[in-house]
């Protein structure tokens, strides 16, 4: 065999060698991409979603679904879906449920009757007994008055809303959009403002395959609000008529603004009414003891 064979022989093996071990042994970009493209795209499973959240609401939340299903068999019937729409009137549906609801009164009951239990055997007394049946009725209708409460604002703020947000819905729908791209376009702007969220869940319920005149009652069931029930049956009218859509937002917009108008008006109009009670508690007897107390004392002087 020649010699140039061997030394060439002896060189692809030594470079073969050092070759072989850094393809092996070392990480190669393209895998390295891969497997990081693999970890960004990987769905997240139930349990790093739960890992995400506070740990009150992990502790909390299944605590009360647990003693609010133990709960719901001696609830009276109906009662779940009378709740369920105050919750979606207060705009808290989807992130508290019914039973969860029901587990934090039940909660909320047993915690304050024990304070006040301790502070009417502490001592016994009629302010003691006031305040221990005062904890237990707040510790069971609490949460429903604030849910009220909550409600009542909300649709407050939908009331207030819905004119400005319809005329620029009537603006996008008019410029060319679609009805879904507009409600996306009001969603985009604002997404903090009540009847944004209710549009943007709309819009998911859209997006997710239910029809548009189905996604529109619920929203109208969802919010409760008289005026925008009024808009949506309009809307699903004009869908089924065939009437331009454009057309019908404006005068929609239109009424609903003389509907605000009058109903400015009418708060006005009870405005003398309403401070007759305290013209009648609060001022009046001032007035009286200023102009009629200097005479009382001369005349308790004179006699």
């Amino acid at each position: 065999m020649p010699l140039i064979s061997v030394w060439l022989a002896a060189a692809a093996v030594s470079s073969a060698v050092p070759i072989m071990w850094w393809a092996l042994a070392s990480e190669r970009t393209v895998t390295r991409r891969a497997v990081d493209n693999l970890g960004r795209s990987r769905a997240p499973t139930q349990r790093s979603a739960d890992l995400e959240s506070s740990a009150t609401s992990r502790f909390f939340g299944p605590l009360l679904r647990s003693m609010g299903s133990r709960l719901m068999r001696f609830t009276p019937y109906g009662w779940l879906h009378a709740i369920e729409r105050r919750l979606g009137r207060a705009g808290l549906l989807g992130r508290v449920t019914g039973e969860q609801l029901l587990g934090m009164k039940l909660l909320l009951t047993i915690v304050l009757t024990f304070l006040g239990a301790m502070q009417f055997f502490g001592g016994p007394s009629p302010t003691t007994l006031g305040l221990f049946v005062g904890c237990v009725a707040f510790g069971f209708f609490g949460p429903d008055l604030y849910l009220r409460a909550k409600g009542d604002r909300r649709v407050e703020e939908i009331t207030l809303a819905l004119p400005d947000l319809l005329d620029q819905l009537t603006i996008s729908v008019e410029a060319g959009l679609g009805f879904e791209a507009a409600l996306n376009e009001i969603v985009r702007r604002d997404p903090t403002q009540p009847l944004s969220q209710e549009f943007g869940r709309t819009l998911q319920d859209i997006q997710l395959g239910m029809r548009r005149g189905e996604a529109l009652a619920d929203l109208a069931e969802r919010a409760d609000v008289d005026d925008l029930r009024h808009v949506i049956l309009a809307l699903r009218q004009a869908e089924q008529l065939g009437v331009p859509l454009a057309q019908t937002l404006r005068l929609q917009a239109i009424e609903i603004r003389e509907k605000r108008r009058f109903r400015a008006e009418e708060r006005a109009n009870r405005l003398p009414i309403q401070m007759i009670f305290p013209l009648g508690f609060c001022i009046f007897p001032a007035l009286f003891i200023v102009i009629l107390g200097p005479a009382a004392i001369r005349l308790s002087q004179t006699f």
